[in-house]
């Protein structure tokens, strides 16, 4: 139930600085997207009340951005705790679900996650978190003056990264083997993975009582967490040795990391979290369904990051059955480059064709599901093709398997964030023909005019001569 405790402000705010003679005004939450408005309400009138109206628009934006964190991740009632003081107001959200804040990633200026603790500490005067029995309290606090103009290093040291750790307290374990973990293409997924799931929060706070046996978030995140903790210590361990290499090309200028090409990756799997990974699994899958159904914002993922994560799932589950571990079978597979085939998404992009099919230079487009929509004659004659064929099957059938890879993820990473390196910048990279030879060609890609719906994209692409 959505409630808080009475509370006199006045009383609050009487106190010297920098003392808190109240124990606050409080407000219980449950973990739902309407928790997020109530809350600034909550915290707009006590502000209003106490006549610290400057305050109210960062207070608010800051509270609104920990609130729906801990909807997103917590998936536990909340406990909201305002503490007024003369010069400055205290805000503690407080959860019952004992995982600490990972460090953040970078986002890009279209991205539509991931911004929510940067923004909080640029907000603020300061903020932080705090581990409590049976969970933690992310606090910040507001007052006179404006708030710090902070750069991203500011940043992570005023959330103070390196001293959030874990209950250190041991449970009993499984070892699990994900052999030939693709780092590259794992980053990617996860980077795909953040906003359906946040997506599918919100979607079930409103059709939850509509959807049939919703899948446990907390325990699906809790089973991404634990992918990605441990691959982020390998990967830190393998650039300290030196042993990485960029997944693309000399000069191109996409941004994917140095990481190694593959890793066994070693999971110690608690027992308490032997169906957490099915939870990921179900609720990622969930996921797909609407988000290919057009029910959430977020894109359906390309079929190779779909792959990779029921792969990891599907290895924990069995490898905890007693099952040996089985390797990543790669994305040169004859599934990746067929015909499209399993998308419920019959509908092509509105625009017009005759730009490429009209065309007397080789070009190629593809829609958001990277499936190739059209060809021009000469490039589908210079890579052994009949345009009708090629027309329907996916753009990683004129990528050479070397690069396939970098391919999904940077593509992944530009739906996901709206990172877009390459548009508009001349590049010369290897196509692949149909029958496996390749040849070097000069690119230029860039999104095509469309009048309404899904981008579509060019790629220009003609033979480097020599």
């Amino acid at each position: 139930m959505i409630g808080h405790l009475p509370v006199d402000v006045d009383d609050m705010s009487s106190g010297s600085a920098g003392t808190d003679p109240h124990p606050g005004a409080v407000l219980r939450l449950p973990p739902t997207a309407r928790s997020a408005g109530e809350a600034r309400r909550f915290l707009c009138a006590l502000l209003e009340q106490a006549g610290r109206v400057g305050w109210v628009d960062r207070a608010e934006l800051a509270l609104s951005e920990v609130v729906t964190n801990g909807v997103l991740h917590a998936h536990t009632d909340l406990v909201v705790r305002v503490h007024l003081r003369d010069h400055e107001v205290e805000v503690e959200v407080q959860d019952a679900n004992p995982v600490l804040p990972q460090q953040r990633r970078g986002a890009d200026v279209e991205a539509t996650t991931g911004r929510g603790l940067d923004l909080v500490a640029a907000l603020t005067r300061d903020c932080g978190v705090r581990a409590e029995p049976g969970g933690k309290v992310v606090w910040f606090t507001v007052g006179d003056g404006p708030a710090a103009d902070l750069d991203e290093d500011d940043l992570l040291a005023a959330w103070d990264v390196d001293g959030w750790d874990a209950d250190p307290t041991p449970e009993m374990s499984t070892e699990v083997v994900l052999r030939g973990l693709p780092p590259t293409l794992w980053m990617a997924a996860r980077e795909h993975h953040q906003p359906l799931l946040r997506e599918l929060v919100l979607y079930l706070a409103e059709h939850g009582a509509a959807t049939p046996s919703p899948p446990d978030l907390r325990a699906a995140d809790e089973a991404r967490a634990l992918v990605w903790t441990a691959l982020t210590a390998v990967v830190d361990r393998a650039r300290e040795q030196g042993a990485v290499r960029s997944p693309l090309p000399p000069g191109h200028p996409a941004s994917l990391p140095e990481v190694p090409e593959t890793v066994d990756l070693v999971l110690h799997v608690p027992l308490r979290l032997g169906v957490a990974f099915g939870a990921l699994q179900d609720a990622l899958d969930l996921s797909e369904r609407l988000a290919v159904a057009d029910l959430l914002l977020a894109r359906p993922g390309l079929p190779e990051v779909v792959a990779l994560r029921d792969w990891v799932c599907e290895q924990v589950v069995a490898q905890l059955a007693g099952v040996p571990a089985a390797p990543w079978a790669g994305t040169d597979q004859e599934r990746f480059t067929d015909l499209v085939h399993d998308r419920a998404d019959p509908e092509l992009p509105r625009w017009d064709a005759s730009v490429v099919t009209g065309s007397d230079r080789g070009v190629v487009a593809a829609d958001d599901a990277n499936r190739i929509i059209a060809i021009s004659a000469p490039l589908a004659r210079a890579t052994g093709w009949d345009p009708a064929e090629l027309v329907g099957r996916r753009v990683v059938a004129l990528i050479p398997p070397a690069l396939r890879e970098a391919h999904v993820a940077g593509f992944t990473r530009h739906l996901s964030t709206g990172q877009a390196h390459v548009l508009g910048v001349a590049l010369e990279l290897p196509v692949l023909r149909r029958d496996g030879s390749e040849v070097l060609c000069h690119f230029l890609v860039e999104r095509a005019e469309v009048s309404s719906g899904r981008p579509v994209y060019l790629a220009w692409i003609s033979p480097v001569e020599g």
